[in-house]
């Protein structure tokens, strides 16, 4: 291609042009993220190597084989619905409570989230070492009051290991139940969760069900310390990884850790519409 075709196709490009885009980058951009957190991953590189495998067979004259692929793909391209029940569904979640412009803003600095990561390992280390039950919610994406059996009491507090502590003790009016963790502050403490069904092991509790539960119908992670043991747990889409060192528990918290955008310069109407399921405080 010549300097002179490429400074022609370059005059009919509109501002239009670059917006349609940056949008359609943008979308790929969130579906990505939206699978890569998923078991869908999987099935998009199977699928793609599908269709690698295709074209190849095309360019390379394999009659067969294309014959068979493209029978094949017209099959996937039928089932991808039933498939990519599960992240759909999400996606018009996502799209309905607005999280997915969240993700979008800027985020809290890194400093201010190794502190409050480094808080949260304090407080479970303690209470570990101290045998005192907790359950601790993060959330990473917006949950609605109703996916919760209560949503307990608003603290809406800054996070400290001292005051984690203190939540828990025994005795204390807010120890039953569970700390939601929203945006980098304590948003509420005595939050009941709903209680998992099915739980791999009859050996766990209440916490552990409920920790399994909550993460089942919803994008968050629960930190688990047993009562019985003061064994450290998490959980996360529904499954339980038990008996965590506190070096493995920060590998996971540092790797996933949910950092609070910043939310404070949006119009309020523009919130009240798009982000319906924030909360007001922000």
């Amino acid at each position: 291609m010549s300097t002179a075709d490429l400074q022609s196709w370059f005059s009919t490009i509109s501002w239009l042009n670059l917006v349609d885009w940056t949008l359609v980058g943008l979308l790929l951009y969130w579906i990505a993220q939206l699978v890569r957190q998923s078991r869908a991953v999987l099935l998009v590189r199977g699928f793609l190597i599908l269709v690698g495998a295709y074209f190849f067979s095309a360019l390379a004259q394999l009659t067969l084989l294309y014959v068979i692929l493209d029978k094949v793909l017209i099959g996937v391209a039928v089932a991808i619905p039933v498939l990519f029940q599960p992240e759909l569904r999400k996606l018009l979640e996502q799209l309905g409570r607005g999280s997915f412009l969240t993700e979008l803003l800027p985020n809290q600095p890194l400093e201010q989230q190794s502190q409050i990561c480094t808080d949260l390992l304090e407080a479970v280390q303690e209470l570990s070492e101290q045998r005192t039950g907790a359950l601790i919610v993060l959330e990473y994406t917006p949950l609605e009051d109703r996916a919760f059996s209560d949503s307990g009491v608003v603290l809406d507090a800054a996070i400290s290991s001292d005051l984690l502590i203190s939540i828990f003790a025994p005795k204390t009016p807010l120890h039953d139940g569970a700390v939601l963790i929203r945006g980098g502050r304590i948003q509420a403490a005595r939050v009941i969760l709903p209680i998992a069904d099915r739980v791999p092991s009859r050996q766990l509790g209440t916490r552990h069900r409920a920790a399994i539960g909550i993460t089942e119908q919803s994008d968050c992670r629960c930190i688990v310390v047993s009562e019985e043991t003061g064994s450290i747990s998490l959980t996360r889409s529904g499954t339980i990884q038990r008996a965590l060192s506190l070096e493995e528990l920060k590998l996971m918290l540092t790797d996933t850790f949910p950092a609070s955008n910043t939310l404070s310069q949006i119009p309020d109407w523009f919130k009240k519409f798009f982000l319906a399921s924030m909360p007001r405080n922000v």
